[in-house]
């Protein structure tokens, strides 16, 4: 698995980049959101891989559907996360796939292709990353400062002498960077399981959580899931404890 984390990281995000710069077809889903020929084409390159190497696992892809196996290991694939800035060719997305293995998410790939930006962590182990891992210091703060997806109606609900909330156009980047980033907390929406999956072995090898935002353990295959993801536990608690007065309220807009 190791061997096969980081040429694949190298292949699909040569392959989604050069299909940014192509010409492309959009394209609307039943459910409005947009989808273009790219997505369906990363995903099979995608696929493709995945069957080369591991060819009795299940592989869910948000374009393409399940297709079962034969033993009890399921991909998860979302090929264009942030789709509607790709399709107005704008940098702001990138490729998420996240490995289950018996109930637990054991694998989690986000790769940023236009900014060459990527994270890849096996069995709580970084197997290649753009970022310098060992240089996150995760200290004691009198305030916190938490990114805010601009879809969510956070700013109007939320105030608090020791959280600040800034609402921000975010994309995968922003959360893989975490411990890098001025922020110490991401509130994010997330529609459907690939969304979020890859995040988790992410925000968990720098010793970060992922949760609701009441502090919950998130379902796996959960949907419409107001996301916390935080840089440590002891930030986790400190902000449930700001946004638990406010969850009945917070609603995707």
């Amino acid at each position: 698995m190791e061997n096969f984390i980081a040429p694949f990281v190298d292949e699909v995000k040569n392959y989604a980049l050069d299909g940014y710069y192509k010409d492309f077809s959009i394209r609307t889903k039943p459910d409005g959101s947009v989808v273009t020929d790219i997505d369906v084409l990363v995903e099979k390159k995608i696929i493709k891989l995945l069957n080369k190497e591991f060819p009795n696992d299940s592989i869910l892809g948000e374009e393409t559907g399940f297709t079962k196996g034969t033993n009890d290991i399921t991909w998860i694939i979302d090929p264009i996360d942030g789709t509607r800035a790709f399709s107005q060719h704008k940098p702001e997305w990138g490729v998420l796939v996240s490995r289950i293995v018996k109930n637990e998410i054991s694998t989690g790939i986000v790769i940023c292709p236009v900014q060459d930006i990527y994270t890849a962590v096996h069995n709580n182990k970084l197997i290649t990353s753009s970022f310098d891992y060992e240089q996150i210091e995760v200290s004691d703060k009198e305030n916190y400062l938490i990114s805010c997806e601009d879809n969510l109606d956070l700013l109007d609900v939320l105030s608090n002498e020791k959280v600040i909330f800034r609402n921000k156009n975010q994309f995968c980047k922003d959360i893989i960077s975490l411990g890098f980033s001025t922020f110490d907390g991401v509130i994010t929406s997330a529609p459907f399981a690939h969304d979020r999956l890859a995040y988790e072995p992410i925000a968990k090898y720098i010793g970060g959580t992922v949760s609701t935002l009441d502090g919950s353990q998130i379902g796996m295959f959960d949907e419409n899931v107001v996301t916390l993801i935080c840089k440590s536990e002891k930030v986790k608690k400190d902000i449930v404890n700001v946004l638990v007065k406010f969850d009945s309220k917070i609603k995707i807009a």
